[in-house]
């Protein structure tokens, strides 16, 4: 018979690697999920021309997904609480490429609207599992570590999708690049599910009593809906005032039934709890403002790299691509200096980011245009090293307040205000900016400094967030 301590050092190897593999699967996931986000935007101009789609038409493509990615996230984590996160992945894995197969037939613009709030759903199912298994299965150090290996994974895919993306539009023809554009990700998600199929370890054993507040689900995502609504419509000023207030009262609505909900013993979408803990709250609306602002920026980016600038599709990959190449390195090593300087790291980050904006600004209305490609290649670079340290750190160090037992819920809500944040200021500012080139289509200046004005102004509120929850640290 082999020693105790051998049958002990082999047991413990062998957890090593199932939560080595755990991570790996996880991280594909992020990257499989996330590649959908980074390949879209250079596919919108060829959209446009291949479909006639609109300016209303287009914000709902590039909403839609974040749309139902972020109201699935709550629901679906608790039901993984009941019939387990394995389960959930796998399902949801296999609906995301089912509806990406979907997008790629479509011959009407609704068509793509219709698979995009399909793989939404699909997405959000999946992300809700990973970060259930992330904040399950990892304390401390581990946790940070499994957190940035899923945030290179999305610096990874926000490199490699718009490459490949780019590389297929330019060698397709026009009404077939953005097809297999939409496909991409369909390969990645079938190897993730084998590797998930094999690798991810089953679920110890189910829990029941999980609740799922249907709701206040629907108040959210009516209230999300009220205010998209006169973005993407011109039912005039007095339609807008009535929907923008309908939201309001909605959200109201909202925060009482869940109150009412929590004390009648069910799980609410918002957790009172959640609330009282001054470092969450603080924690997550910093990344709220920042995931909205720095999808919209990427969206209206590529935008006038093809449309404004004329540049082919791999060629406006290739200069933003030190974005995702930078976020990719420093999320891997970036939590070791924010676990050192805390929200300090945070706050300079979004500064960072907030004087990208304002060079990006200035090259679109003041460079000479022979400039313009060095200086997006550049302001890209410092882009991507301000998102990993804030983006993966932030999350861990938001996580660490979440109440006792409620990490599945904390880590969820945390997400569905970034994706509710991405479907609202992703319409807002790609309207915005098409709605400038709507009325003088070579005013590209005004409508990128209007688009991402709305950009600087969500990561203004980032930082004061940030700012305050450094001095409350500190107290």
């Amino acid at each position: 018979m082999r020693p105790i301590s051998a049958l002990q050092a082999d047991a413990r190897e062998q957890t090593a690697a199932s939560s080595r593999r755990d991570v790996f699967v996880c991280a594909a996931a992020g990257f499989t999920t996330l590649l959908d986000s980074a390949v879209l935007g250079i596919g919108i101009p060829a959209i446009r021309g291949s479909l006639d789609a609109g300016t209303a038409e287009v914000q709902w493509i590039l909403a839609s997904y974040s749309l139902t990615f972020g109201l699935a996230l709550v629901p679906a984590g608790r039901l993984g609480d009941v019939i387990g996160r394995r389960r959930l992945f796998l399902f949801g894995l296999s609906l995301f490429a089912v509806m990406g197969l979907l997008g790629a037939v479509a011959a009407e613009p609704w068509m793509i609207v219709a698979a995009r709030l399909g793989q939404g759903i699909g997405a959000g199912t999946v992300s809700s599992q990973v970060l259930g298994i992330i904040t399950d299965r990892y304390k401390g150090k581990e946790r940070a570590q499994a957190l940035g290996a899923y945030s290179t994974a999305g610096g990874l895919a926000g490199l490699i999708g718009p490459v490949l993306g780019g590389a297929l539009l330019g060698v397709a023809s026009p009404d077939v690049g953005w097809r297999l554009l939409l496909v991409l990700n369909v390969p990645f998600a079938v190897i993730t599910l084998i590797a998930a199929a094999l690798w991810l370890r089953r679920d110890e054993a189910r829990r029941s009593g999980a609740s799922i507040d249907i709701v206040g689900l629907i108040a959210l995502a009516v209230a999300t809906l009220l205010l998209l609504l006169p973005m993407v419509s011109s039912l005039g000023p007095i339609f807008a005032t009535v929907s923008v207030l309908g939201s309001a009262a909605t959200l109201c609505g909202f925060w009482f039934w869940e109150r009412h909900f929590a004390a009648g013993g069910g799980t609410p979408v918002l957790l009172p709890a959640l609330l009282a803990s001054r470092g969450y709250t603080l924690g997550t609306l910093v990344a709220m403002f920042w995931f909205g602002a720095v999808l919209a920026l990427n969206a209206v980016l590529s935008l006038y790299l093809i449309e404004g600038l004329g540049y082919p599709a791999l060629q406006a990959a290739l200069i933003m691509a030190g974005s995702s190449l930078l976020m990719a390195v420093t999320s891997a090593f970036g939590w070791r200096i924010v676990a050192r300087l805390g929200r300090t790291a945070v706050v300079g980050a979004v500064v960072l980011e907030l004087l990208v904006v304002a060079g990006y600004v200035g090259v679109v209305n003041v460079v000479p245009r022979e400039y313009t490609v060095l200086s997006f290649a550049v302001l890209a670079v410092f882009s991507g090293i301000a998102s990993g340290f804030v983006d993966a750190p932030n999350r861990g160090m938001t996580l660490e307040y979440a109440p006792a037992g409620a990490n599945g819920v904390a880590a969820g809500f945390l997400q569905l205000s970034q994706r509710l944040s991405a479907t609202i200021s992703l319409a807002a500012v790609s309207g915005i900016y098409l709605g400038i080139l709507a009325a003088d289509s070579e005013d590209f200046g005004r409508a990128v400094g209007g688009g991402l004005g709305v950009c600087g102004l969500m990561l203004v509120a980032s930082l004061v967030c940030a700012v305050v929850d450094g001095r409350r640290r500190r107290v």
